[in-house]
């Protein structure tokens, strides 16, 4: 009786050790085949769908699709549902991060214009994919954070989410607005593709100091010697016009900023210029001036010229990689155009070290706090990113989550404390209380104001529109 039992208990002993072999075996050849990463529940979903399950293969061509996005419990408002999404068009976005690596960043275009996941309506956004970020996908969500903290015209906004394509699950990406001229974007005068008319051509353009040859791309010589390309973003088609103007003012600033002679506060807002600058010192980011360098520019209006203006922000996928104690414009990793020479006029070194203050009295501390909370928040989702894509082409391994995110914050600690050796605690700057002065006549008969967020021209004791239309 007492043998049967024992000789029961060992057959059961190896049972459940050849069951568990079994189950240990299945779930590492569901691992492998990349089931083990799912949707953690931790931010919102973004579920995309194209026609006929098509895959995303072309920057160029758009694909048919539709999405829906589920905030699950993060307090968003939902786009769409699974019974009836949103139809839209999806492609292919970037440079090196398209061709670069296996997980891709997409262009969304809604059909309609869509408020998403807090972000006001628009047609247009990108799905960043942040495979190159190795310090915890913090690079960009930090970069942004600093620069709507310093106080440029606009950043874009993000939002994490997780990505379910064509029904499979890709991991971490985020959400995030495209730059555009708009009233809650880039907020200027939209300039046709094609126009003619003198009067509108001065403004509103967006442009983009370029490392990729695009088509009708405005090539020059900076006065160092270094060729520059800048691509066109907004008009995208140009008039001979328009194109005539454009070159003039690309080498206009160009010719002032080796000039110290020249009135170059005339043609560059040396307040943007100074807070954008001051982002990529930050960051660290010696690719800065070197591509994703976007300038604007509004359109001149009642004899009062716009001047260009750096900005907005967007990538610093290369920020915090050289871990120097330099300039990011002193041997850069890649050429760095303009910033080098614009950083020895006394007028910007004085902007710079007033933003510096700013920044370091009342905005270092927050930023940081803000950065730790966004680590936290999407510390699962990058863990499950990392199995998603673990092996795959220049994969960025943050699966050790604690650790790739303590790494971003002594580089960031790092930056802020050797920019303290540099300018100390800055200079205090002046400010006017009724309204920010962005351009000057000397006359100081016309002048052109922002209040409360709109761009105005303050003649006399008239206020005009930026289209001339007197506001009463």
């Amino acid at each position: 009786m007492f043998a049967y039992v024992r000789k029961k208990q060992y057959l059961c002993r190896k049972i459940d050790k050849t069951m568990k072999k079994l189950f240990t075996c299945i779930a590492l050849c569901l691992c492998v085949a990349g089931y083990a990463a799912t949707i953690t529940g931790t931010l919102p979903v973004v579920y995309i769908n194209t026609a006929n399950g098509q895959a995303i293969d072309s920057k160029e061509t758009y694909l048919t699709a539709t999405i829906r996005i589920d905030p699950l419990q993060t307090g968003y408002a939902a786009l769409g549902s699974e019974a009836v999404p949103v139809t839209a068009m999806v492609k292919g976005r970037g440079n090196w991060t398209w061709s670069g690596f296996d997980k891709k960043p997409y262009r969304i275009k809604f059909d309609a214009k869509q408020a998403v996941l807090g972000m006001p309506k628009n047609r247009h956004w990108v799905l960043l994919a942040e495979a190159d970020d190795h310090l915890g996908c913090l690079k960009n969500p930090a970069g942004f954070m600093l620069s709507e903290a310093i106080g440029l015209r606009w950043t874009p906004r993000l939002v994490p989410v997780e990505l379910v394509l064509n029904g499979a699950y890709q991991g971490l990406y985020f959400l995030t607005e495209h730059v555009r001229v708009g009233s809650k974007r880039v907020n200027i005068e939209e300039l046709p593709d094609n126009t003619v008319a003198a009067d509108s051509i001065t403004g509103g353009w967006i442009v983009e100091i370029d490392n990729y040859s695009t088509e009708n791309n405005i090539t020059f010589n900076e006065g160092n010697g270094q060729w520059v390309m800048v691509s066109l973003k907004e008009p995208e088609i140009l008039s001979p016009a328009q194109r005539r103007y454009l070159e003039q003012q690309i080498s206009a600033l160009n010719t002032a900023l080796y000039d110290y002679r020249s009135t170059l506060s005339s043609l560059l807002d040396f307040d943007e210029a100074a807070k954008y600058y001051l982002v990529q010192e930050l960051m660290e980011d010696c690719e800065s001036y070197h591509g994703s360098c976007f300038l604007y520019k509004d359109r001149d209006s009642l004899g009062v010229a716009d001047p260009w203006k750096f900005g907005p922000v967007w990538d610093f996928g290369n920020a915090y990689d050289r871990h120097e104690e330099r300039w990011i414009y002193d041997r850069p990793t890649w050429p760095q155009y303009w910033i080098g020479q614009l950083a020895t006029w006394p007028e910007f070194q004085k902007k710079v070290k007033e933003q510096w203050y700013v920044f370091y009295h009342e905005h270092k501390d927050e930023v940081r706090a803000a950065i730790r909370t966004f680590a936290d928040r999407i510390e699962t989702a990058a863990k499950n990113d990392a199995e998603v894509w673990r092996g795959t082409q220049n994969y960025c391994d943050n699966s050790n989550y604690t650790d790739v995110r303590d790494r971003f914050f002594r580089r960031y600690d790092w930056r802020i404390g050797w920019l303290y050796n540099q300018w100390g605690e800055g200079i205090k700057p002046v400010t006017e209380d009724v309204e920010e002065v962005v351009s000057r006549q000397p006359s100081d008969v016309s002048r052109k104001v922002l209040r409360n967020g709109q761009l105005y021209i303050l003649r006399g004791d008239k206020l005009y529109t930026i289209t001339g239309q007197i506001v009463k």
